[in-house]
């Protein structure tokens, strides 16, 4: 059985070549690469352990955009490879509801490849915590479906300005309750800028 940094240094020099200076980038050159998609999954799941939370609680990992797709299978990859059987769900990303395996009363952990502090329009493959609109949104949407969410996790966080928050106050929708989330990552920005 691998171990959770197995290929973490490889990793790292890969995403540091798709982040480079970039303000955002989809990282779909390194979650869909053969060499690479194991290790982004295991960087993932090793960060939601390292942040406290039991792995075998999770039921489902959620695709919050286009570009957390591939992280989800990456996910799913390296949860098969630990013994853990977790399912995969994604977010419509154009009608407001969830794909995939029913997610009422699972624990589950949102995910997405890149989650940045900058101040971006909602893009199809973007989810911002600048003002958190499109991560509520889809927050709200997850939880009416019935799902506990135990945290939202990234593979890349933040932007060069600051280091990303470890919890995140999200607002209901629907309702305008607020909660804090664990907010979790593998790499900041920082730790793969060029």
């Amino acid at each position: 059985m691998t171990n959770w940094t197995e290929g973490a240094e490889k990793l790292k020099a890969a995403l540091k070549k798709a982040v480079g200076s970039n303000p955002f980038s989809d990282l779909f050159s390194v979650t869909m690469d053969s060499g690479e998609w194991k290790a982004c999954g295991r960087a993932v799941l090793g960060a939601v352990e390292g942040s406290g939370i039991d792995l075998k609680r999770v039921q489902a990992l959620g695709a919050l955009s286009p570009a957390g797709m591939p992280l989800v299978m990456c996910c799913l990859g390296a949860a098969e490879e630990k013994g853990l059987c977790i399912d995969g769900f994604s977010m419509d990303f154009v009608y407001p509801s969830l794909k995939g395996p029913d997610v009422t009363g699972k624990d589950v952990v949102m995910v997405d490849a890149w989650i940045s502090d900058l101040g971006y329009i909602q893009t199809s493959s973007l989810i911002t915590l600048t003002r958190r609109q499109e991560l509520e949104l889809d927050w709200s949407i997850v939880k009416d479906a019935g799902a506990h969410i135990l945290a939202v996790a990234s593979l890349v966080a933040g932007s060069s300005n600051q280091e990303p928050p470890r919890e995140l106050e999200l607002k209901d929708v629907n309702t305008g309750e607020g909660e804090f989330v664990p907010f979790v990552y593998a790499f900041s920005k920082k730790d793969v800028e060029e």
